[in-house]
Formats: C-alpha cells, structure tokens, sequence
C-alpha cells in the first residue's frame, strides 16, 4: 500500500466529516455558526479523551470496556475528597483512581491471562458498583472554581475543555509516532509472540496501555463534572460505546497494529457533529441512533476492506498512479452521488422544519422516552403544541445527564421562544437552566426541579408524596402487617431517591409492616422479573411489592404470576400508565399512583406557550398523583380520555 493510502485509511473519518458537515452548512445556516461549532468541540471533549486512551488499548488488539464506569468512580471519589481536602488533594485522588483501575484491568489481562472483553466487562460492573457504594447513590456538588475552570472556563475565548482536549491528543499523539513505547504498542498489536521474542517486554505494553486508559477516563470525568457543576454516580454510563465508535470511525484496527490520534480525535468530533446537526434539523430522537449506527457500519467496513478508500477518492486501484492522465486528482461518481443523496435528505427535512419557522418555538428535553410514562407526556405535549400552534421539538436524553446536557446546549443555538426541560436528575438540570439563563431563553421545567439557576415556571408531582402513597396504598393492601419488598429505580436520580425516602417515610405510618427486602431494577420491567423472582426465592412468605413505577411493578406481576402467587403478594406501583391500570382492573395489582402524565404534558406545552407568549404564568405548580384501585379504574379512564388522551386505556 503506497503512503497516499496509508494515510487514508488512517484518516477516513476526514471524509465523513466534511461530507456530513457540507451538507449540514447547506441544509440550516445555524451549523456554521462560530458558537456552534465551538459547542461541537466542548460536546466532542469527554468522548474524544475517552477514544485517545481507547486507541492505545484497540492497537494493541484489545479493548476496554471498563472506561464510562472509571469516569465516574474517579469523579465521585475525586468530588468526595475535594469536599474535605480542597482542589489539590482531591484532584491527585482522581488521577490516582482512575490510573489505579487502568493499572487493575492491565494486570487482570497481562497476568491472568483473561480476555480484555470479559476482564474490562467485569471492572465495569465493579467500578459502577463504588461509585454508588461509595456515594450512596447521592450526587456530590462541587464548588471549588479552579476545577469549575476545567469545564466551564475559557483560554483566549475557547472554552477549556476544547484545549484540553487537544493537548492531551498532541502528547497522546507524540508518545505513538515518536516514542520507544509507541513503537512497541504498534509492534505488539501487529504480532505480540514475534515481539516478545524480539525482546519486548509485551505485558509492560499492555499494562502502560490499560494505565493510559484509566488516566484519560479520569481526566475525562473531571471536564463532565466541572460542566455539571456536580459529580454524578452515574456519570459515564453508556459512553464508552461511544469512545469505541470514535476509535473505529477514526481508522484504528480492531485487529491491532495499526491506528492514529488524529483519526481518532476527528472520529469524535464526526459522531458529535451528527448529533448535534440530526438536533439542529429537530430529527426524531429515534432516527437519530439510526444514523450514528449506519456511520458505525460504514467505518468497520471500511475497516475489513482496507484501501477502499484510496479507490473511491482517486478513482483507480490501490498500487497504481495517483493520478488521472489529465494529472488531477478526481472524485468518483460513487462519492459524488453519496454527498449529494446525504445534502438532499438532510435540506427537505431543513425545508420541511421552516415551514414551521414563523411559530413560536419550544425545544422539550425530556429525560427519557424508553418509558410508557415519558412517551404519554411526550404525546400531550405534542397534542397541546399542534393545538397551540407552536413548533415542538423533542429530544430524548436517554437517562443520561451528559446527553441532557449536550442536547439542551445544541437547542440554544437555536434560540427557541422557551426550552421546556425534564431533567435527567435535578444537578443536571441546574447547569442546564445556568446556561439558558445565559442565552437569554426562558425555561419551564417539569418533573424534577433543578437546583439551580432561574426558572420561569416549574410543574411536576411530588415524588416523595408519590412514595408516601404507595406505602400507605400498600399497607392497606397487606391488611397492616405482614412482610413487603422495594423495588426502587435507577440508582442516582433524583426521582428514585425521592420516591423511595417517600416510601420509607409512609412505612412509619404502618409499623406492623416489616420491610425485608430493597433492590433496584433500573425502572426496567424485565430486570424487574428478575429481581422479583430474587427475592420471592428469598422471601417465600411475602406478602407485599411497592415498585417506584408502573414498568417495575408490572414485572413483578410477571414474577408473582409464574409462582402462582396472584392475590397472595399485593403490588402498588405508580404512574397510572396503561398496562398498569388494566393489571389492577383484573386484580394483578392491587393499585397504582396515577399521575396522567398525557396531562402533564399537556399542562407544561400551555405554560410553556404562555411564556413565550411574553404573559405572566404562576411560578411553581406541584401536583399530586391519586391512589387508584380496582373499582376506580373505569372513572379514571374517563378522565383521561376527557383530555384527549386516547391511548392510555384503549
């Protein structure tokens, strides 16, 4: 393979990146944008650092998995030592823990000879674990400002993560091409027995490598959490996917032996720019995990076809002259016809969003639609927005705060008339109401209240009520005495502690009920099952279930059901989604905390509309769900369908 393919095959991502970012320049004129673009490069930052230390481990035909979970085992632990010993000392612990776990998937692979998939596979599960372990499950807010700089400050105008970013990426990119250990790394990756008998000590290799890793999750960790303003226990969950689909768009073998910095910087930047223009374009939330899949696939089969690039872009096989006999370089029908096909999908769904332009417009940030509860608010705010005439875009954050954060951000750009937002947790949500605070746009939450920050006007039920009604509906269910299990939510969000302290206040209330057994299922109905046929096994004499929603209750209906336990085991959940409330009408459950949330959604697009309408709203309007029962069921289901909620109970 001559040099001119050597260096595309490295640098691929270079053509997808100007392909997608042409036809977004053509498509909204919002992309070329100077904060924009910046904003791309701050998004890209945690990821990108990420997939460097990433690179290291891929090139050595390896991979580690263990990276989103060691972000937020050394951000808590870095936040709780910050706390009590200042900037200095919990900084050094951060880069200590997370060079410390680096060092322990380095040492599992190299010593004990097991697979990096399933040792780093392991660590995830164990790093996760103490970051909740040792946070409780409580995020940790920071106030120290120098590392409040490391995220949210700016060097010669360009924000501090941006440069950090590239820093890293230059020395990363040094110690591959220049050093003794890059040369190894590439040696040891492209044949490790014939390097270990040329010399090469190939377990310090992999070792450094994994060490390097764990280090840039570390320093990735403290960007996300200077941005939040606060150390979340979850923080990083998801992103190490990303990191690895930024080093394989980027041009580095999974086989090993062969990858570059550069590609993999430029591969972060591509899936940060398609996020950020799929929002711009108000693309359906959905879709837009499509397209980040299909550019997976092309850059693993441009991976497996190697020179292919070379043939596209030059027009003749790999080996051959460079150039045309006119002596210039062309650009194939097949590339041609690609960027265009890609700039005319992207402009029709730009000219479809226009037509909408001169509405007020509304940007909805909510927190997850994974969940019956979320999808209903998402239905009525749609509903209230095309009522109201206001063009709604949704974004869907996926339970994750860095997305919130990174899409709420994106929306800004756009200046909508209002940002309506569902916080993933209350301190992310804080940092977001900062920043639109700071653009000048108005916000209306719902849901969770963010701690910070100034908001126009906030409506959501009461978690802890929600958790106080469930006790009380579930005592009366066991007849006052008797044993009963939790099932609580996600582990860090501010809704599963809320409903859960909620829970544990209203059991006080009922003291002949005995709680002997809390699990977490993740808000998931599936890990429900699970978790409630653990701890049916563990507990045959149950006689209660309070689950924290409706999905985590209907799968302990599923477990209660497989043992033949109907009307034995009494289960409350909450939300009043539609499975639920036709579970209780046929005496599966015995009552669920019914919040229509088709109806907040509605509620919150009317105030929102009334806020960008310029008019005075009242600040803060706190709902409350109401217990609903067998015999209730029919009457509720009227009411909803009295808003206009025809999917709920059909």
């Amino acid at each position: 393979m001559n040099r001119f393919a050597a260096v595309a095959d490295q640098l691929r991502a270079v053509w997808m990146l100007a392909i997608v970012a042409i036809a977004l320049v053509i498509a909204t004129p919002l992309f070329q944008q100077p904060t924009n673009l910046l904003n791309i490069l701050v998004t890209a930052a945690v990821v990108t650092l990420l997939a460097i230390g990433q690179t290291y481990v891929i090139i050595l035909a390896e991979i580690d998995l263990s990276v989103g979970a060691v972000l937020g085992f050394s951000a808590m632990s870095s936040a709780m030592v910050m706390a009590e010993h200042g900037f200095i000392a919990g900084f050094l612990v951060g880069l200590g823990v997370g060079a410390g776990a680096g060092l322990v998937n380095g040492l599992l692979v190299t010593k004990t000879r097991m697979p990096s998939f399933i040792a780093t596979l392991a660590t995830m599960s164990i790093f996760a674990g103490l970051a909740l372990q040792l946070s409780q499950g409580n995020p940790v807010g920071v106030t120290s400002n120098a590392f409040l700089a490391m995220g949210q400050g700016k060097f010669l105008g360009i924000a501090n993560p941006i440069w950090i970013m590239l820093v890293v990426a230059a020395v990363a990119g040094y110690i591959l091409a220049r050093t003794k250990f890059g040369r190894e790394l590439y040696a040891t990756g492209d044949n490790v027995e014939a390097s270990r008998l040329s010399g090469i000590s190939t377990d310090r290799v992999k070792i450094l490598a994994f060490t390097i890793s764990g280090l840039l999750a570390a320093i990735a960790g403290f960007i996300l959490t200077a941005r939040l303003g606060t150390a979340q226990p979850t923080a990083g969950t998801g992103l190490e996917l990303a990191a690895i689909a930024a080093v394989i768009i980027g041009g580095t073998s999974l086989a090993g032996g062969r990858g570059a910095i550069i590609g993999t910087v430029i591969g972060g930047i591509l899936l940060a720019t398609i996020d950020n223009g799929l929002n711009l374009l108000n693309v359906s939330p959905f879709l837009q995990n499509v397209v980040k899949g299909l550019v997976i696939l092309i850059a693993v089969y441009l991976d497996r076809n190697s020179g292919m690039l070379a043939r596209i872009f030059r027009g003749t096989p790999v080996g051959k002259a460079t150039k045309r006999p006119n002596g210039k370089f062309v650009l194939p029908a097949i590339a041609v016809i690609v960027a265009i096909a890609v700039i005319a999908v992207v402009t029709v769904v730009n000219r479809g969003n226009s037509a909408v332009a001169e509405a007020k417009s509304a940007t909805l940030v909510i927190s997850t639609l994974n969940n019956p509860f979320f999808v209903s608010v998402a239905d009525g705010s749609k509903a209230q927005a095309e009522a109201d005439e206001i063009a709604l875009d949704v974004q869907n954050a996926n339970n994750d705060d860095t997305a919130a954060l990174n899409q709420a951000t994106t929306a800004l750009v756009k200046k909508p008339d209002v940002l309506i937002l569902d916080p993933t947790s209350s301190e992310s949500g804080g940092s977001i109401v900062q920043q639109a605070n700071a653009a000048d746009v108005p916000v209306v939450a719902f849901d969770r209240m963010p701690d910070k920050g100034e908001l126009r006007a906030f409506i959501g039920y009461d978690a802890v009520e929600a958790g106080k009604n469930g006790a009380k509906a579930l005592c009366e269910a066991v007849g006052g005495k008797g044993n009963v299990a939790e099932v609580q939510g996600i582990l860090g969000t501010s809704v599963a502690r809320d409903r859960s302290n909620g829970f544990r206040e209203g059991m006080k209330e009922c003291p002949g009920v005995k709680i002997v057994a809390t699990q977490t299922a993740n808000f998931d109905r599936g890990k429900s099952l699970d978790v409630t046929n653990n701890i049916l096994q563990a507990n045959p004499s149950l006689d209660g279930i309070y689950a924290a929603n409706d999905e985590m209750a209907l799968g302990s209906v599923a477990a209660v059901k497989s043992r033949n336990l109907v009307g034995q085991v009494q289960i409350v959940g909450n939300d009043g989604i539609g499975d639920a409330l036709s579970a209780v009408k046929a005496g599966q459950m015995y009552a669920t905390n019914a919040e229509s949330p088709f109806a907040l959604g509605q509620e919150v697009v009317r105030i929102a509309g009334e806020v960008a309408a310029g008019n005075d709203v009242n600040k803060e309007q706190v709902l409350q769900g109401r217990i609903v029962v067998k015999d209730d069921v029919a009457g509720f289901c009227d009411y909803l369908t009295g808003l206009g909620d025809a999917t709920t109970c059909k």
